[in-house]
């Protein structure tokens, strides 16, 4: 019998249930119609069948209706009911706000105010049901109260964005900086990402600066606000205000230079490597005990390296210093670990690209593969580099026997996708487009993204240039030209460019002829040739499958090498609003946005 009671309870609760949500459901598309009335009715009725849960949306239908003298009745009756909930004094306050009493808004508003208490959250309520009016001020002035009353919690991270909101930039600062050192390291994230957004001229950073050096004088939270100053440094790119600050820390607390080569590391990244050496340069020259200092010194190459690698300003001086670094990193470090095989393998890519002796970086890199200290990924990815050196050497044979012994050692890694690419472009090389279209075919659904991007080009390139023409001879010329840039042999390059432009002036390869110029160009560092001849693409074939990689390399050279921001602006833009479906577009986006000067989290 208790069951069965039990059970027809249970019915009859979840049937007042369903029915309620039934009823807020036709009220809201009475609302969404416009049908007020219709749906004040139904609200009354859930109102007074459960006031906390049907309070809100029927205030909000009442204030449409302006039915002020029933908003009175139901607030009252919800203060009563939830005294510590002052929200209910707000919205009475805007509903006279509304009449057009503001001397009676204020009361209900003063009264909420006065009422505040210790509890935590009642203060976090209140704040917000002011912010939601856009009353900012009264927001201000709950936080501060709320500030003497709860214990044991500060409002500073809320106070410090409702002053930035008020126009009150210093204050948000302090506030900010307060907040900061109440919270240790816990409130890094939270106050770096709130000063991002706020902080948008150089005079806004300097006021910062300003407020961390006087509260890193006065010795609260030193380290901390040091910290906070060297992140700053950073946002401005100013690394070697960065350095100063972080190699005092790493004095003041007898650090072991940690901190110094992570900030080091972080130049490198951003392409600072005046700064990134000096950084290296400072735990270099505490001697070999500690513990950075071989890192420091392969720092040092790295950034050395990449400037030469990566930019197309450098000196034959550069290169032949760089050189006898590696000599003589490799000569101190004496060891046969990964970290001696990547500075190997770095100083075998100098003589074979840079310098030219291919022969040398052969005989630099082969004994590498045999060290047994060496994992089989890591040999995989050294006769890969090997096996471009012997096809830059003519030794076609042995570049793709490594090629292959890669493909079959990692077989479902990427390292041999990237094998398997290789060869495929080795066929293309050679003429044999039919074997590199069937290869290059299955590595388009390569795991490696890089891999399928690059065996999508060159695929789309074979078959646009060769799949309607039964002419193979300009693209056997083309390909020949290709290996010889790939051979550096720049000249026979120019010369297989040429008598392919001369013999067949009207083929479709003109805008690879002049992409693999741009190439050539750069490879010479004659800068303004290559922007001459990128400038021609993006003129006269910005519909062909090259426009956008044309476009974004010129960009490139604008913004790096010539520094011209404003041009290398137009092209990113010129991507982004045309070449909506381009690899290139992410990029391009974030770096328009940086060169405009957006903040980038």
């Amino acid at each position: 019998m208790k069951k069965q009671v039990l059970s027809i309870l249970i019915l009859i609760f979840t049937a007042c249930i369903t029915n309620a949500q039934t009823d807020a459901t036709l009220a809201q598309q009475f609302m969404s119609n416009g049908e007020y009335d219709k749906a004040a009715d139904i609200y009354k009725k859930l109102f007074n069948e459960n006031s906390n849960s049907n309070y809100k949306p029927y205030y909000n239908c009442l204030m449409l209706l302006n039915d002020f003298k029933e908003i009175e009745r139901i607030a009252e009756k919800q203060m009563k009911k939830n005294p510590d909930n002052l929200t209910y004094y707000v919205d009475l306050g805007n509903a006279f706000i509304k009449q057009g009493n503001k001397k009676e808004a204020e009361k209900q508003f003063d009264i909420a105010i006065q009422k505040i208490s210790d509890n935590k959250q009642q203060v976090i309520q209140l704040a917000n049901a002011f912010i939601g009016l856009d009353n900012l001020e009264r927001a201000i002035t709950v936080y501060e109260k709320g500030q003497k009353l709860v214990s044991n919690h500060t409002f500073n991270y809320d106070l410090a964005g409702l002053y930035y909101r008020m126009g009150n930039l210093d204050l948000s600062v302090d506030t900010y900086l307060t907040y900061y050192g109440e919270n240790d390291n816990n409130g890094t994230s939270k106050t770096t990402s709130a000063l991002s957004r706020i902080l948008d001229e150089e005079s806004d950073h300097q006021l910062l600066q300003e407020k961390l050096f006087q509260r890193i004088q006065k010795g609260n939270n030193e380290i901390l606000y040091t910290e906070l100053l060297i992140w700053d440094y950073i946002q401005l790119k100013d690394f070697e205000g960065a350095f100063i600050q972080t190699k005092a820390l790493d004095k003041r607390n007898k650090e072991n230079g940690e901190r110094v080569y992570e900030l080091a590391e972080t130049a490198r990244l951003e392409s600072e490597y005046d700064a990134a050496i000096d950084g290296f340069n400072y735990i270099i020259s505490k001697g070999d005990s500690y513990p950075y200092y071989f890192s420091s010194k392969n720092g040092i190459l790295n950034c050395r390296k990449e400037k030469i690698f990566k930019t197309n300003s450098y000196t034959i001086e550069d290169i032949n210093q760089l050189k006898a670094s590696y000599l003589e990193f490799l000569n101190e470090y004496a060891r046969k670990d990964i970290r001696a095989a990547n500075a190997t393998n770095d100083l075998s890519k100098l003589e074979a690209f840079y310098i030219h002796d291919v022969a040398n970086a052969i005989t630099l890199l082969e004994p590498i593969v045999e060290w047994p200290s060496l994992n089989l990924t890591e040999k995989s990815r050294f006769k890969l580099d090997l096996g471009d050196y012997y096809l830059i050497s003519g030794d076609v044979w042995e570049a793709t026997l490594l090629y292959s012994q890669v493909d079959k050692a990692m077989k479902d890694a990427p390292l041999g996708e990237e094998a398997r690419y290789k060869n495929a472009k080795l066929a293309y090389y050679r003429g044999d487009f039919n074997f590199a279209q069937t290869q290059l075919n299955v590595l388009k659904a390569a795991t490696s993204e890089l891999v399928s991007n690059d065996a999508m080009k060159l695929s789309v390139f074979i078959t646009s240039n060769l799949g309607l023409d039964s002419v193979v001879e300009p693209m056997m010329l083309f390909a020949e030209a290709d290996l010889f840039v790939f051979q550096n042999k720049l000249s026979e390059a120019v010369v297989t460019l040429d008598t392919l432009d001369k013999t067949f002036p009207a083929h479709q390869l003109a805008d690879d002829i002049l992409f693999l110029k741009s190439d050539i160009a750069l490879k010479k560092q004659n800068l303004n040739e290559a922007v001459k001849l990128l400038e021609e693409i993006r003129s006269n074939y910005s519909f062909d499958l090259l426009a956008d990689d044309a476009i974004f390399k010129l960009a490139e050279i604008y913004q790096f090498d010539l520094k011209e921001p404003e041009k290398a602006k137009l092209c990113y833009e010129q991507i982004i609003l045309n070449y909506k479906d381009s690899l290139y577009v992410n990029e391009a986006r974030k770096r328009y946005r940086s060169l405009r000067g957006d903040t980038l989290n």
